[in-house]
């Protein structure tokens, strides 16, 4: 059962503090920013991306941006270029030394450019209903819909996905956001470990914050990490919750002032 992160943190601060590297993992929407009707308004506090600049000087911690959005996109909203970056649930990674991305998911491209023309074409009648086009993914947001367009948006999405396994696609619903991916197994928990292990640090603890459905693919599949939901503690895999990104901006500064009072500075 979920626990209370910001009521816990004493408890975890021998874990953290005994931890010989820490990679912070952070989701974008939702996470460090609050759910907007329109996507691109989600932009950074600079508050935050203070608390994000001060957690990549503290001593053996790397902070990565693990988003559903674009790679570039997410790179160009946070806007700190030394951090690490995965976009499109990780089947894009980058680094100030390296770059990822999924061969297979790249093999897939062809038929998702034709897949968000039929998309665009069966959804056009409906307001506040759009295709965002990723690349690697798309994605079919409804926020801005009435909750009758919603519906039959969804109705619409299901019918054109039918038989998607066999072209190695799979749907995935989030939060307002219908998603369509490469058949394959990989989602943030795998891009999340794929990036620690890279890391080649000793006694590595990995800390996981996200907010959405598919977010859970993550937290189930890093049981030894710390996972924060965000949201609702109902019918989650994390460990922790907190309420919004207030509690997640309070947590991260808790853990650069944690730093300072471990360090004796």
């Amino acid at each position: 059962m979920s626990q209370p992160l910001l009521d816990n943190l004493p408890f975890l601060a021998d874990r953290i503090q005994s931890a010989g590297h820490l990679l912070i993992a952070l989701d974008y929407d939702g996470t460090l920013t609050p759910i907007v009707r329109d996507p691109a308004q989600a932009v950074l506090c600079p508050s935050v991306r203070t608390v994000l600049h001060q957690l990549h000087q503290r001593p053996a911690t790397t902070v990565a941006i693990v988003s559903g959005r674009q790679l570039g996109d997410v790179q160009a909203l946070v806007g700190i270029d030394s951090l690490l970056y995965a976009g499109n649930h990780g089947l894009e990674i980058v680094g100030p030394d390296f770059y990822f991305l999924h061969s297979d998911a790249q093999q897939a491209t062809t038929l998702l450019q034709a897949l968000a023309s039929q998309l665009e074409q069966q959804l056009a009648d409906l307001p506040g209903v759009f295709v965002e086009n990723k690349r690697l993914t798309l994605a079919v947001h409804t926020r801005q819909a009435v909750p009758s367009d919603k519906d039959i948006a969804r109705d619409r999405v299901e019918r054109v996905c039918r038989g998607l396994a066999q072209q190695q696609l799979r749907l995935v619903q989030g939060k307002e956001v219908l998603e369509i991916r490469p058949g394959i197994d990989w989602h943030k928990g795998r891009a999340i470990a794929w990036i620690a292990d890279r890391l080649r640090q000793p006694n590595l603890l990995t800390v996981f914050v996200g907010d959405d459905r598919t977010d859970e693919d993550a937290f189930r599949f890093l049981p030894d990490a710390l996972t924060v939901k965000v949201g609702s503690p109902l019918d989650t895999a994390a460990s922790y919750h907190v309420a919004d990104p207030t509690g997640v901006v309070r947590f991260l500064n808790w853990l650069v002032s944690h730093d300072k009072e471990g360090s004796g500075s």
